[in-house]
């Protein structure tokens, strides 16, 4: 299925396992994990944490990342949380949907073991292929079906070697694309380049040729493995991710989406000549 263009609830609830973990540190932790993936934390309601991302698949993208994150004092065989994700209905009064969307995550969620990342049917449906989903029973708890997002396996002591090797040499990367003087270029920010500056100055790594866009409009900055747009323009900037919907930074800053791209000072198409395209990835090479 295509992925939705819904607004996603993702539901947490941290668990009472005896570890001697601080649980302020965790939601520390998760905080800043539901921020790199371009979602809010909402609310709070005793262990139970409620945040909104733009897109079920980011959601559990956020989830996973969560279920691994390291935490001082974390036993890795006792998860600390369980989770639901859970998507907006569409067609109805924005707070309503959140309401029923909230309400759903609970019921889903009180079938989740340890550990687990379940979602609703509807939700499932409209997750991307690179999410597998497992529907089946939970175990204990005959009669009552679940959706579950599977997590990815953990790589093998060498593998995972090998990756952090790789992570420690280059980390995330971005690839930029945009054209200039009817030419197509290229630029990489990544761990040792730390800063992508654009606008319409010649000073800048993005010359820009939008009559809209500000002599120096902004950049791209790497902070701890995540990748940040800030903007200092006049006219803003509109950034389309390739799923969730469109938003505009205007002197301030917002986490950048896996893959999409961006605009100064206007919205133009993805194929138009100043649009800036950017795609996300881990490769070394």
């Amino acid at each position: 299925m295509p992925p939705s263009n819904t607004k996603t609830i993702l539901l947490i609830e941290l668990l009472d396992n005896g570890q001697p973990y601080d649980a302020a540190e965790v939601v520390k932790h998760f905080d800043a994990i539901v921020s790199e993936h371009g979602g809010n934390h909402i609310n709070a309601v005793g262990k139970k944490i409620v945040c909104t991302l733009s897109d079920p698949n980011i959601a559990a993208e956020a989830a996973i990342a969560m279920m691994r994150c390291d935490i001082p004092g974390k036993d890795p065989a006792r998860p600390l949380a369980r989770m639901c994700v859970c998507q907006l209905a569409a067609g109805m009064e924005a707070k309503e949907a959140h309401t029923q969307a909230v309400s759903a995550a609970v019921r889903e969620l009180v079938k989740a073991g340890a550990g687990q990342v379940v979602t609703t049917q509807e939700t499932a449906a409209n997750l991307s292929s690179k999410h597998e989903v497992k529907f089946g029973t939970p175990d204990g708890k005959t009669g009552v079906r679940v959706f579950e997002i599977v997590l990815p396996p953990i790589p093998k002591a060498e593998e995972a070697t090998r990756l952090a090797s790789v992570a420690d040499r280059t980390g995330k990367k971005v690839r930029l694309r945009w054209r200039h003087n009817q030419a197509n270029k290229e630029m990489v920010l990544y761990g040792e380049r730390t800063i992508i500056t654009f606008g319409r100055d010649d000073g800048n790594d993005i010359v820009s040729e939008s009559s809209m866009a500000s002599r120096r409009h902004g950049r791209l900055e790497f902070r701890k493995g995540g990748i940040f747009l800030i903007d200092e323009s006049t006219n803003g900037t509109f950034v389309f991710p390739e799923t969730g919907p469109k938003f505009k930074v205007q002197r301030g800053e917002h986490y950048l989406p896996p893959r999409g791209y961006f605009c100064l000072g206007e919205e133009v198409n993805a194929d138009n000549p100043v649009a800036i395209n950017f795609v996300t990835v881990f490769s070394a090479s």
